[in-house]
């Protein structure tokens, strides 16, 4: 039986060593140009002026709004299993469609709103939704969308984003419910991790929009997952934590992990009875627990040299260099605050101490010695005028 002939990638016969050097020169020259234009696509033209990103959404801090996302960046939701992070979204979610949520986030742009949700069936996909229509209190919104991408392959559900962001118009606000679902292994794997994190960057640059995800933390430490986690973590705009009350089962808390911008204050939000996410504006997050706002104690005044009655210099002094009339600096100030506490009854911390050694000096009370033994010298604190310590 005849073999197929195998044929070379050259045919030496008809094909000299110019041509072969000749085509091969020609596919460098191709390279090259490719890779020119692609050089020349990324160098930063100085000329331009380029405006500061849209901010895409702002959160409450105190008693005004700052930024809390801004567009072409991404975001990550991150927490335990069943701490609420979906809750959060929807809240966002909401927020773009409507323009603002319960007095806590504000988003000054319009335009198409997406969910894409990797995790959950189509039966509670489809009941966050409506949560979400309810939250920003439109019963069918115009500029709302959500997707149900679990019965897919993680590059099917790729597939679809990237499909659904290029042709959907006037996109405004993003959601990715489950990043770690879009490829195969992201968390073990660094070069699928580094593949999903690229797709957020290149997606939220070229539609101009700002994309929030989930990613889970780890079972047994508050990190990000595995490689994913790594690289998200690097290049987010904002890292937010949802973490569930430990003492009471109805709260969970909102902090900012690490943002570029300004940290926002945390604070609680409640799951009434309906089911719906309420912002607990009563509450502050302290620690881990959330505490009923109240008014703050004034906070204890700190002793100052200043402040201390002249005659009680005097007995500081006194008692500081009752036992060893010279000192090192590290002696000495330790010393005055023992005297300090001793005389004026109040505690003192390590640079307050220092503090009041200093104001002895420039008072002329303590002056500093050369003292030599043994052919070495060392500098040493001591009363200036031992027998007539006065302040006026």
């Amino acid at each position: 039986m005849a073999t197929d002939e195998i044929k070379p990638i050259f045919d030496f016969d008809n094909i000299g060593l110019a041509d072969i050097q000749n085509e091969a020169d020609k596919q460098i020259s191709q390279t090259s140009t490719s890779i020119e234009k692609l050089v020349q696509s990324c160098k930063v033209d100085l000329t331009k002026d380029l405006p500061p990103p849209p901010i895409a959404m702002k959160i409450k801090h105190f008693d005004r709004e700052i930024t809390l996302f801004s567009k072409g960046n991404f975001s990550i939701v991150t927490g335990k299993a069943k701490s609420r992070k979906s809750f959060l979204i929807s809240m966002l979610m909401a927020t773009a469609i409507k323009g603002s949520f319960q007095n806590q986030f504000f988003c000054p742009t319009n335009g198409m709103n997406v969910l894409f949700d990797t995790e959950q069936a189509e039966h509670k996909v489809l009941q966050v939704s409506k949560r979400i229509c309810r939250l920003a209190e439109i019963e069918h919104p115009e500029n709302f969308i959500s997707y149900h991408l679990r019965t897919l392959d993680p590059l099917e559900r790729l597939e679809v984003i990237e499909h659904v962001l290029s042709t959907t118009p006037n996109l405004n606000f993003v959601a990715i419910d489950g990043i770690v679902d879009l490829d195969i292994d992201p968390i073990l794997q660094a070069e699928q991790a580094q593949n999903i994190i690229s797709k957020l960057m290149k997606w939220t640059e070229i539609y101009n929009i700002h994309i929030v995800c989930v990613l889970h933390y780890n079972k047994t430490v508050a990190t990000l997952l595995g490689h994913l986690g790594s690289f998200a973590h690097r290049k987010a705009d904002c890292i937010i934590e949802v973490e569930k009350d430990t003492e009471s089962e109805n709260i969970s808390f909102v902090k900012a992990v690490d943002c570029r911008e300004m940290e926002f204050l945390p604070f609680a939000f409640s799951i009434d009875e309906f089911g719906m996410p309420n912002i607990e504006s009563e509450m502050v997050l302290t620690k881990s627990k959330a505490t009923p706002k109240t008014e703050s104690k004034p906070k204890k005044k700190v002793l100052t040299p200043c402040e201390v009655e002249p005659n009680f210099h005097a007995k500081i002094l006194i008692e500081a260099f009752k036992v060893n009339k010279e000192q090192t600096y590290s002696d000495l100030w330790k010393t005055l605050k023992l005297a300090v506490e001793s005389i004026c009854n109040e505690k003192l911390g390590d640079n307050k101490a220092k503090e009041f050694l200093t104001y002895y000096q420039q008072e002329q009370k303590i002056i500093k010695i050369e003292v030599k033994s043994n052919s070495k010298s060392k500098l040493l604190y001591t009363l200036n005028e031992p027998k007539e310590i006065e302040f006026t």
